[in-house]
């Protein structure tokens, strides 16, 4: 029986609470081990608003495949909140760059493995080329991701974007000093720099490319140059494709791949911006996986 137990022991996956010290902030992650040594490391930077326990079920599976996978959420949010969002000063460029770049760093200390795949979903895709240390990632795949234009969208969606950018959310943010997202049904609290940060890049053509140099740093003069997969979905009308087309600029030195995925291929009833990474939709994390 003994003997038993310890197999059963050894067998098991390990999950591990870690904290990240990133820019004037501490951030909680999990490391999920899988059994035995790590073929690769991977990372997940999580969508806006989106905490890192969505991506659990996900993150379990990389790991049962070999690979260490680590999730974190962003400052004064998820599992990182030490304070209310009204007090928060962080802003959408403290998330996508020190936050992102922090969780990266952490993630090679926690494991020397031969490979090191990104995988950013939504505002998790989009920040990679001001980040450090581009030379030490061996793959990159966006889910979800593009540089999104509030007239890119279609009708009936168009009239929700309508509401949050210029009637209910702008209002809401105002009044309460946070975005009180789950007051409003339009998913979590945040605070408010990162909601009026979002706001400017999506309601502008250029996107962030007015804050380069001011709250943004310059883009990494060595860009990545490996392989990335940029993922798109036909039901997604958060990140249309006119969006995702931004998103090739940004890696236009590393060899890109696009796959446009229609649930219907996979026998799966939707997919939108979000749910790619949910055990239903399950059929999808080979592709979004993708390494060996």
């Amino acid at each position: 029986m003994k003997q038993l137990e310890e197999m059963m022991a050894e067998s098991e996956q390990r999950v591990e609470t870690i904290t990240i010290p990133s820019e004037g902030a501490t951030l909680i992650g999990k490391a999920y081990w899988p059994v035995g040594d790590p073929k690769s490391s991977v990372i997940i930077h999580g969508a806006t608003g989106v905490p890192q326990l969505f991506y659990a079920k996900f993150a379990r599976w990389v790991a049962e495949q070999g690979h260490l996978c680590l999730t974190y959420d962003y400052r004064d949010f998820g599992a990182s909140k030490q304070i209310h969002p009204r007090n928060s000063k962080a802003t959408m460029a403290d998330w996508g760059f020190y936050d992102q770049q922090a969780a990266f760093d952490a993630l090679l200390q926690l494991a020397d493995t031969p490979k090191t795949h990104v995988i950013g979903h939504s505002l998790g895709g989009f920040m990679l080329p001001f980040h450090r240390n581009l030379d030490k990632v061996d793959k990159v795949t966006t889910v979800a991701c593009g540089q999104v234009y509030w007239r890119d969208h279609h009708l009936p969606y168009f009239f929700m974007v309508i509401m949050f950018w210029f009637l209910l959310g702008p209002v809401a943010t105002r009044v309460k000093g946070y975005l009180p997202g789950k007051a409003l049904g339009l998913g979590a609290d945040m605070p408010a720099g990162v909601y009026w940060q979002w706001r400017k890049w999506c309601t502008s053509p250029t996107f962030y490319t007015s804050d380069i140099g001011s709250v943004l740093p310059q883009m990494n003069p060595n860009p990545y140059k490996g392989p990335i997969k940029i993922i798109g979905f036909t039901d997604d009308d958060t990140a249309p494709k006119a969006s995702i087309d931004r998103m090739e600029p940004l890696y236009k030195e590393a060899e890109i791949t696009r796959q446009t995925l229609n649930p219907d291929d996979f026998e799966l009833k939707d997919v939108g911006h979000l749910k790619a990474f949910t055990r239903q939709n399950a059929a999808l994390w080979p592709e979004i996986l993708d390494i060996t």
